[in-house]
């Protein structure tokens, strides 16, 4: 995957250590866009802590640390904050009585969405993702969210699930390509963040071009 960080020097701890899960994922296509800022409605813009492509899907990925350790199953109702087993709200950034992770998520995805429509032209199916990183030696055995929204997954600090979670499409039709995301990246003004075009490419999994023929 390829990673591109805007602004890398604000990062949080955790979105610090989300990068590095990047950086462990060289063969995965894809191209990660993190601390970025798109159009929203009413000529505002929506931070997103990470913008994700693979050849298959497009997702919004929302990242929640805990402030202090809590132990037990993580439990998502459908309304309200998130909770631990034993009923204490979960102590992770965002997550209180006016809104949730999966609120956020949700706004994110939607933006997310209209902007692709409005840049393109086309219809766009975006995906939300919420990545839960514990702190050092924290245990939560489990997730408890029997009732979540369409096309929006919680995953609790697993690298491979997470793995598994971007891989596990990678059967289906090609939506995403290297021509289509360029010129989204180049409109919000990150154009720097990578080199050449083939750089988006060889991230994407496509095939290297045939060499030039030289007619002599």
């Amino acid at each position: 995957m390829l990673l591109l960080l805007n602004n890398e020097s604000a990062l949080s701890t955790t979105e610090q250590r989300f990068a590095e899960w990047i950086r462990w994922s060289p063969d995965q296509p894809g191209v990660v866009l993190m601390n970025v800022q798109i159009p929203d409605r009413a000529h505002r813009t929506r931070q997103l802590d990470a913008l994700i492509w693979t050849p298959q899907r497009c997702i919004t990925l929302e990242l929640k640390g805990f402030r202090t350790r809590q132990d037990g199953v993580l439990r998502v109702p459908p309304n309200g904050p998130w909770r631990m087993a034993d009923g204490r709200p979960a102590a992770l950034y965002g997550n209180d009585d006016d809104h949730n992770p999966m609120d956020q998520v949700h706004a994110n995805t939607m933006a997310t969405k209209n902007w692709l429509e409005q840049t393109t032209g086309v219809r766009c199916a975006v995906h939300g993702l919420i990545l839960v990183l514990l702190l050092p030696g924290q245990d939560v055995p489990g997730l408890d969210a029997p009732q979540r929204p369409p096309m929006t997954d919680i995953i609790v600090e697993d690298f491979d699930v997470f793995r598994y979670y971007l891989d596990r499409v990678s059967d289906q039709p090609i939506d995403w390509t290297s021509d289509r995301i360029a010129p989204l990246i180049d409109t919000l003004g990150l154009r720097h963040l990578y080199g050449p075009h083939t750089d988006l490419a060889t991230a994407m999994g496509e095939p290297a071009p045939p060499p030039a023929v030289v007619e002599r």
